[in-house]
This record gives structure tokens, sequence and C-alpha cells, in this order.
């Protein structure tokens, strides 16, 4: 058996007995999540790794392993479609503004490597949130800013098509559950499978 082959396929048993994911939904700005928990997060109980090495497919049908199914991280009401959870992420953002700090390139590298596991034919929603200050005029357009901002750089840093992410900018309108209008775990950016 060629060598690479069952690398992969030592990778996709690996994947397998993994377990539930550790991730309860949010990722804070110092964090970095893993990327088989942000694949196991956004498809919930219908993940399957979808691994790619070299033209070969490996996904749920290759025999032998197959993948280990994951209760979804959270559920959220606002979700539109998709049986999956969410996923929400702290992304560092320059104040006021939708330039990418370096650390949140760090996060996004490890959530593109997530999604990269997921079905390519599944469409990734960008749900750009914000906290309270400033005007909800102004939070409305940051936020889509700022889910653009993580769309661009998906697209051009890891080859992610763009007909597969879509943006939303949903300013202060919704917070997390138990935070206050003000709360900074409301500035943050959210995926989930649409």
């Amino acid at each position: 058996m060629n060598i690479r082959i069952a690398s992969s396929l030592a990778v996709l048993v690996l994947l397998a007995s993994l377990g539930p994911a550790n991730a309860a939904g949010y990722v804070g700005e110092n964090e970095i999540p893993r990327p088989i928990d942000v694949a196991r997060a956004l498809a919930g109980d219908q993940f399957k790794p979808h691994l790619r090495k070299r033209g070969i497919a490996l996904d749920e049908t290759s025999p032998p392993a197959t993948a280990a199914a994951a209760p979804a991280a959270s559920g959220d009401s606002s979700s539109e479609g998709g049986s999956g959870g969410t996923l929400d992420v702290a992304i560092g953002f320059a104040l006021g503004s939708a330039a990418l700090r370096p650390h949140a390139c760090a996060q996004l590298d490890a959530i593109a490597e997530g999604l990269k596991l997921l079905d390519p034919a599944a469409t990734i929603v960008i749900d750009g949130h914000t906290d309270a200050t400033g005007t909800p005029a102004f939070n409305d357009v940051l936020s889509l800013r700022r889910a653009e901002a993580v769309k661009v750089y998906l697209e051009q840093h890891h080859g992610i098509a763009a007909s597969r992410l879509q943006t939303h900018g949903l300013g202060q309108r919704v917070p997390l559950d138990g935070t206050g209008p003000y709360d900074p775990r409301n500035r943050r950016v959210q995926f989930r499978i649409g």
C-alpha cells in the first residue's frame, strides 16, 4: 500500500477516534481553535471528515474507517437552514475598522483548515456582530465590513471559493446569550452552514 494512502487513512482513523468537540461554540480572541473542532461545531451530528489527498477523496465512504458523529456545539435560533451548529469567534480587528490583527490571521488559518474538512458543496455563512458601542447604523456597516474581510481572507489565503461563502452584517441586534449589549464577547464573527 502506498505510504501516502496509508498515512491518509491513519489520519482519518485518528479523526474518527477523537470524540466530541471540546468547543463550547465560542472562541476567545486569544484562542486558536482546532480545525476538527471547527468542523464538528459547524456540521454537528452530520459531520463526516472530507479529506482530499493528491486527487484521492477520503470521506465517509472510504473503507475501512468511518467518522464518528458529534453533537452540535451550540444551537442558534437565528440560523437559517443547515442542520449543524454555530461557531462564534472573537476575531481581532483594529478599533472601529475591518483591518485584521495578526492574531486574527492565525485564528482564521485554523478555521480555514476546519472548513476544508466539511463537504466542499456546503455553503458557509459568516455573520458579523458588534456590541452596542456606537450607533446601530454604524454597527450594521462595520459588522458587514468585518464579515467581508473574513471572507476575503479565506478566499485569498486558503483558496476557499467565494461562491461557498455568504456574509451578513447583523450589527448589535443579536448578542450572545447571557451577555449584556456592551459585553466585548459580542464583537465576534459567527460561522454556520447555510
